[in-house]
């Protein structure tokens, strides 16, 4: 019999080991979504990060070509998809709103008749959960299928929800002035998160003053935007003081903090709490974090894609992004877990400064709904035709659009009212745009892509690039490249680093994150990023 020396079996022990480590799962997933990150940010700005984003970007998967392939890019879509690995035509949120026909009032994406809220702080009197979402996320089928503990949170009740599904062991949002989650996650407030908001009081920042990180001259474009449209009590570039009126902890206060990088790291300071009291990533099962991250989105609408806010936002979002990561390797280890970060959206230049160099504008939504109205007017008689006009989702009153299909010349007067407008591209039938999504016109594939039937509108406006209905400085929403394009990093166990260029939609990170940890998502509209994987 061939003996083996014991320097030989040592060897082969440690080689075992070696692989054993290799294929073992991540035990907790870490999934980032930068509300309102735009792709061409990282080129722009990197030279000034130099901890979390930073890490990503170097030791990570950077996919440079991400866009999403629908139309409507908003939050709630965004997230949802992030969340799925679906599609709008899938996963059924087709908007942060829509108007539901069958009660004849707009419904958030959130709304939800099981979920009433839970307080940590005032009373609040609304219902939010995952009802409209029709099918599982990731943090749910890890923990139907891994036994993972599932925490989600966000500045945004849409987000939250979203990030956590159907099922969370935790989800925690901002209503109004309040932290609370919902009855379809909890029976009653988390101990821990208690604790932890009563002893770091939002209010305790009264006062204090959002200035530069950086010195002021490393900063590109100009520090004050004139067109932009800051909150009251704030001029048009930082510094910025976060005081509500009269000086009070009003709601005023907590927007302007939630705008602010104190509320990013307020998340970051959370997020460590609950891996240390959950447990997560310490455990044999692979756990889900899930962190929404608002601040660029709601610094980005007052002050647009070009201001010192957003450089600033995402400096300071490096470095908590940075203490996040050092506190990830130190409780659970540098080799047992995978981030994944990405955006629900990008952003579109301010129209007011891109009128300066070709063509872009605003529409007032309500000029879209007078014109159809007086077409309809034009045709039918005196009367009110239309229901409503969310984003691109036009909708009729009761039994109009049914008139107008049968009145082809009348539907095509109320089309030809609306594209009159300057700014107005098209006007698409909204029952008729799925058997389009095959067709070589990008902007129809990607209404399909977005079209859900019962929620989506009856018409479909599009406006042409760098025109907006958006109220705030900048606005997004349309499948041009600059609401399009975000950013997809991946980083830790099971990633092989690099960059990478093929043409790749948020709708692949779900499916690429249950590849790494070897659970199974029962339908999805993306792909695996095989490419980027150790062990394909």
């Amino acid at each position: 019999m061939r003996r083996v020396s014991t320097t030989a079996y040592l060897a082969l022990l440690l080689t075992a080991s070696s692989l054993s480590a290799q294929t073992e799962s991540p035990k907790l997933v870490v999934l980032i979504v930068v509300d309102q990150m735009r792709a061409d940010y990282i080129k722009r700005f990197q030279h000034q990060w130099n901890a979390g984003l930073k890490r990503l970007v170097d030791d990570g998967a950077w996919f440079q070509q991400a866009a999403y392939p629908y139309f409507q890019t908003n939050t709630c879509v965004g997230h949802s998809t992030i969340a799925t690995g679906s599609l709008p035509e899938s996963h059924g949120i087709v908007g942060n709103n829509w108007y539901d026909r069958a009660e004849s009032r707009l419904r958030a994406c959130a709304d939800d008749p099981e979920g009433r809220l839970l307080t940590y702080d005032n009373p609040v009197d609304a219902t939010q959960g995952p009802g409209s979402l029709l099918v599982p996320t990731l943090g749910d089928e890890l923990r139907a299928q891994a036994g993972a503990r599932v925490v989600s949170m966000s500045m945004k009740p849409r987000v939250g929800v979203m990030l956590a599904g159907h099922r969370a062991d935790m989800a925690l949002w901002r209503q109004e002035t309040a932290w609370v989650t919902s009855a379809a996650y909890a029976a009653a407030p988390v101990p821990f998160v208690a604790r932890f908001l009563d002893a770091n009081p939002v209010a305790d920042d009264l006062g204090e003053i959002w200035s530069r990180a950086m010195p002021e001259d490393t900063y590109l474009f100009d520090g004050s935007v004139d067109v932009s449209r800051p909150f009251d009590g704030w001029a048009t570039g930082l510094p910025h003081p976060l005081v509500g009126r009269d000086e009070s902890a009003d709601q005023l206060f907590y927007d302007k903090w939630a705008a602010s990088p104190l509320s990013n790291d307020y998340l970051g300071r959370l997020a460590i709490v609950a891996v240390n009291e959950l447990d997560l990533g310490q455990r044999e099962a692979t756990d889900y974090l899930a962190l929404g991250l608002s601040a660029l989105d709601w610094a980005g609408h007052r002050f647009g894609p070009k201001s010192h806010e957003v450089q600033d936002v995402l400096f300071r979002l490096d470095l908590m992004l940075g203490r996040l990561l050092d506190d990830l390797d130190a409780a659970v280890g540098p080799d047992r877990y995978v981030v994944a970060l990405s955006a629900d959206h990008g952003v579109t230049p301010i129209p007011e400064r891109r009128a300066r160099l070709a063509d872009a504008g605003r529409i007032p939504a309500q000029r879209i709904v007078d014109a159809a109205e007086a077409a309809m007017r034009e045709e039918f008689g005196p009367g009110e035709y239309v229901a409503q006009f969310e984003e691109q989702d036009f909708y009729f009153a009761p039994g109009v659009y049914a008139r107008l299909l049968a009145d082809p010349s009348a539907l095509a007067a109320v089309s030809g009212a609306i594209e009159a407008i300057v700014g107005v591209a098209k006007v698409y039938r909204g029952d008729t745009i799925r058997e389009r999504r095959d067709t070589g016109d990008s902007i129809e594939r990607a209404l399909a892509r977005g079209y859900y039937p019962g929620r989506s509108g009856d018409l479909l406006v599009v406006l042409r690039p760098y025109w907006t209905t958006s109220t705030n400085a900048a606005g997004h929403g349309t499948s041009y490249g600059y609401d399009t394009r975000v950013p997809i990093l991946f980083m830790g166990a099971g990633v092989t680093p690099g960059h990478y260029l093929a043409e790749v939609t948020p709708a692949d990170i779900a499916p690429t994150l249950a590849e790494i940890v070897g659970i199974t998502l029962a339908r999805t509209d993306g792909r695996v990023l095989t490419e980027a994987l150790d062990n394909p």
